[in-house]
Formats: structure tokens, C-alpha cells, sequence
């Protein structure tokens, strides 16, 4: 069963009602997808140089071998900081706890169903030269302590992706995910389509 009463009452308590943008504001909502990924991820800064995140994944297939499909429930919560280089660049990090509920298949059979609680940590770098865009490099790895080895959830993962603000409160997002254990480093399904809408 996918136990989740501490964590999914986060994205909640993060998101605030009024409308609002700043550079590389940490109070947002993002929703996002790609090959059957959807995802969704709020910010809210707690300080000046510390914002808190919450996120729920839910992916399409992600084993990596032929003869088994699995798919996956996954949610989040954690804690970010960030630094700003003038008010062009911005170097963030950041731990995650992370619950992941995965049901598989193997040769059109019923593998037992997972459940497991694993940290994860982020890093990167924000770059925007003009209030319209926002660049984003960031690298993503996962410590899942699964019995089976799932890509998405087990591998390093590197996005690139960009912003374009529609006006101070929403935004159009465009990135290419790459997951260091996948076999082919370019693919269409490793694109990502976002919208994100930002609060005070």
C-alpha cells in the first residue's frame, strides 16, 4: 500500500495563494511531462537562502530489461539551498526524502509490489539574462534501495532545459532529461514539457 499521510500533506502547506514572480523565485508550482512521466513539483522559500520542495512522480515503464514492465508511484519532500552570483546566476543544492511505490511485471507476470524510502540529492545552476528566460543545468542521482534495479529511479540524471515566462506568473518550460544508465543518449522520449505558475 502506498503510505503516504506525512509527505503528501507538504505540497499543500507550500503553495501560497497570491501571484507573483521574482528572479529565481522558489514559490511555484510546477506540472510536467514526458513518455509517460507526469510529474509535479512546488517550491516555497522558507528564508532568503533556503526553500523547501515537494513533488509527486508518476512514471510509465522503467525496467530495464525486455521481459519486465514496471511502473512507479513516487513522493517527495525536501530542503534546498541556494546561492546567487549576481542577478544573472543562482548555484543551488539539496537533499530529498523520497517514497517510491513500484508494481512489475515479468513475462506477463505479477512481481510482488515495492515499497521503499531512500534519499536523493540535487545540484545546479540557474542562468537568466533577461526577466522572459531562464536556463536551468542540473544533475539528479537516487539511492533506492530496490530489490530490482529501475532506471528512473536508481540512476544519475542530467536535465537542461530552459523557461519562458509568459508573464509574472506563468511560464512555459522546455528540457531534455538524460539518465546516465538508459541505452540510447538521445531520445524523443527524454523530452519534457512544463507549466509553472509562480506565488508570493
Amino acid at each position: 500500500m502506498f503510505k503516504v499521510s506525512t509527505l503528501a500533506s507538504i505540497p499543500l502547506l507550500i503553495v501560497a495563494p497570491t501571484l507573483m514572480a521574482e528572479p529565481f523565485s522558489h514559490n511555484n508550482a510546477q506540472i510536467s511531462y514526458r513518455a509517460e512521466h507526469w510529474a509535479l513539483n512546488v517550491e516555497r522559500a522558507v528564508t532568503e537562502d533556503f526553500y523547501i520542495t515537494g513533488f509527486y512522480h508518476q512514471t510509465g515503464d522503467i525496467a530495464q530489461s525486455s521481459n519486465v514492465k514496471a511502473k512507479a508511484k513516487i513522493l517527495g519532500a525536501g530542503l534546498m539551498t541556494s546561492t546567487n552570483i549576481g542577478h544573472m546566476t543562482e548555484f543551488y543544492a539539496g537533499a530529498n526524502l523520497t517514497q517510491n511505490t513500484v508494481k512489475s511485471w515479468e513475462n506477463g507476470i505479477s512481481r510482488p509490489e515495492e515499497s521503499d524510502f531512500y534519499p536523493s540529492v540535487i545540484a545546479g545552476v540557474k542562468i537568466s539574462s533577461s526577466p522572459e528566460f531562464e536556463a536551468d543545468f542540473n544533475v539528479n542521482h537516487g539511492f533506492s534501495n530496490s530489490k530490482y534495479t529501475y532506471g528512473y529511479l536508481d540512476s544519475t540524471s542530467f536535465t537542461v532545459g530552459g523557461k519562458y515566462f509568459i508573464d509574472q506568473a506563468m511560464a512555459l518550460g522546455l528540457s531534455y532529461v538524460w539518465i546516465k544508465d538508459q541505452d540510447k543518449a538521445m531520445s524523443r522520449d527524454n523530452i519534457s514539457l512544463s507549466f509553472s505558475l509562480y506565488f508570493e
